[in-house]
């Protein structure tokens, strides 16, 4: 466990707190935190929410030091560490071991490694090859490309928030300097041209045959992507595959004259980025989303559409355009379609074309390639559902669509499973600051089997197993409500929880029970009310 230190820096908030606490600690010194209370966040960050500290051989607990008039501090070393570079860093407890910043980036170089080296990252115990990763960080620079952009230690990262952009052979050198001198010159070689700006070709059309060549030919390696609404990643796409299954592929009835599609190759041939606009009669384009495997290559086809005057990504713009009409043989209500990007995705039949409708009797929201293709029902509000559509409850042992579905069902993230409302219960949950809760809808299984959750006989509710309460006196579990209402308490000193006729308040402050109390040797004083060290007797 990290080791953590607290210093007083303003005396006013420490004696608001604990004037007693105040009057026996030096301003601005260390002092070490003991059974220190970690707050692990979302994004495996620690806060130090309180601990125990001794002063002039007497021990305080302190909470939320930090609110109270101390400096939290932490020590970032890694004594205990076998690789000598992790060592260097600095304590990783708080980095995330399941993302990288850049996993694009990460993935390249952990398969350039093993080319260059012959061996993993992880060659010997001493090399920590995928932790050095995790821990450093490394990141595409955006601003200073090529350069690779890390966190070059422990406080760096968690305490300054401060990462250098540096050229990738001193990347790869501090994170790996076992490496040769000329295993680092090939890495950088390799890295520049897998990473370097690439030259983009910038293509357009309007037949059939240019459509599906945009969406499934073969597509170039894709970098991360910051994506938005209008700007998204190719590997995201639903119509990127060739859909051999079907005679026609769904993207080519936009060959009816009313679109365009635009697209970039790189120097291989190979699709780099591609969008779909409608032309209007002004010659302005009006484009769907943009699909890219790079920023650079969704940048070409963006600045080429605002130089006409259009936009892209934007709702709206495509109602009242055509799409070709193309019915499937064996049933003529369904059609050969695409997914439509834009809103509305609906589209109406007017026997010539399907022309896009907000109020079309055909959805367009499908992924399959066709459109009105009805697998079966929902047995609820009978909408007809394409096999990928329809949703079987095991418990009602019926089909449903996607809303019908979840008004009668939940997914319970403690089963992971989907489960019917009738298999629930109603629990309450860590929710907000460190004792806040709120009530949550879990599955039986959750509750009956799982280890998350108990039984407060105090409410007769079931609670989060960090926010009940074992009370040994009453062999009894207990909510935070309890502790909240004042009924129950947790002793400073054993932070065991305890009914509220065995509290016992001692002269320096402190809440335990009558029986610590006793077994410290102290004895009750009525007049004050508060639990003093015995007189010795003459």
């Amino acid at each position: 466990m990290a080791k953590y230190w607290i210093m007083p820096h303003d005396m006013d908030k420490v004696t608001a707190y604990n004037a007693h606490l105040a009057e026996q600690l030096e301003l601005y010194k260390n002092y070490d935190v003991e059974m220190p209370d970690i707050h692990l966040h979302h994004d495996n960050t620690r806060t130090l929410n309180g601990g125990a500290i001794v002063v002039n051989d007497m021990r305080f607990l302190v909470s939320m030091p930090q609110e109270n008039g101390f400096v939290v501090k932490r020590d970032w070393s890694a004594p205990d560490e076998i690789d000598p570079i992790l060592k260097a860093w600095g304590n990783y407890d708080d980095v995330d071991m399941f993302r990288d910043r850049d996993n694009t980036l990460v993935t390249w170089f952990d398969k350039a490694y093993i080319q260059v080296t012959g061996g993993p990252f992880n060659a010997t115990p001493e090399i920590k090859g995928v932790l050095r990763a995790r821990c450093f960080a490394p990141r595409r620079s955006k601003r200073f490309a090529p350069k690779i952009t890390m966190f070059q230690s422990a406080r760096d990262r968690f305490e300054r928030e401060r990462e250098v952009a540096m050229k990738p052979a001193r990347a790869f050198s501090l994170m790996f300097p076992e490496l040769e001198h000329k295993q680092i010159i090939q890495l950088t070689d390799e890295y520049l041209d897998r990473f370097a700006t690439r030259k983009l070709f910038l293509k357009e059309g309007s037949d059939a045959k240019d459509f599906v060549k945009a969406y499934s030919w073969t597509q170039a390696p894709t970098d991360n992507i910051n994506t938005t609404y209008q700007r998204k990643s190719s590997a995201s796409s639903c119509m990127r595959y060739d859909f051999d299954h079907l005679p026609v592929h769904p993207v080519s009835v936009y060959a009816s004259g009313d679109f365009k599609i635009l697209w970039s190759e790189d120097a291989d041939g190979k699709i780099a980025s591609r969008c779909v606009v409608r032309v209007m009669p002004d010659g302005i384009y009006r484009g769907g989303p943009i699909y890219g495997v790079s920023e650079q290559a969704i940048d070409l086809l963006e600045h080429h559409i605002v130089a006409t005057g259009g936009e892209y990504g934007c709702d709206g713009a495509w109602e009242g355009a055509r799409l070709l009409r193309k019915p499937v043989d064996d049933d003529p209500d369904a059609f050969y379609a695409p997914y439509l990007d834009p809103e509305p995705r609906r589209l109406h039949d007017n026997g010539e074309y399907l022309v896009i409708q907000d109020d079309g009797e055909i959805d367009a929201s499908q992924y399959s390639g066709i459109l009105n293709d009805h697998a079966c029902y929902c047995e609820n509000c009978n909408a007809g559902l394409s096999e990928d559509e329809m949703y079987f409850s095991e418990y009602t042992e019926c089909t449903y669509c996607n809303d019908c579905y979840y008004d009668e069902h939940f997914y319970c993230e403690y089963a992971d499973a989907d489960y019917h409302i009738d298999q629930s219960y109603m629990v309450y949950i860590p929710y907000g600051n460190r004792n806040g809760y709120t009530e949550e809808r879990v599955s039986d299984w959750a509750v009956e089997y799982g280890d998350h959750f108990m039984f407060c006989e105090n409410d007769d509710e079931y609670w989060h197993t960090e926010l009940a309460y074992f009370c040994e006196h009453e062999d009894i579990y207990v909510s935070q409500r309890a502790i909240d209402a004042g009924t129950y308490f947790i002793s400073d000193w054993d932070f065991e929880c305890y009914p509220i006729d065995q509290k016992a308040v001692t002269d320096s402050g402190d809440t335990v029970s009558i029986d610590e109390a006793k077994d410290d040797d102290l004895e009750y004083d009525e007049e004050n009310n508060i639990w003093n060290v015995k007189e010795e007797e003459d």
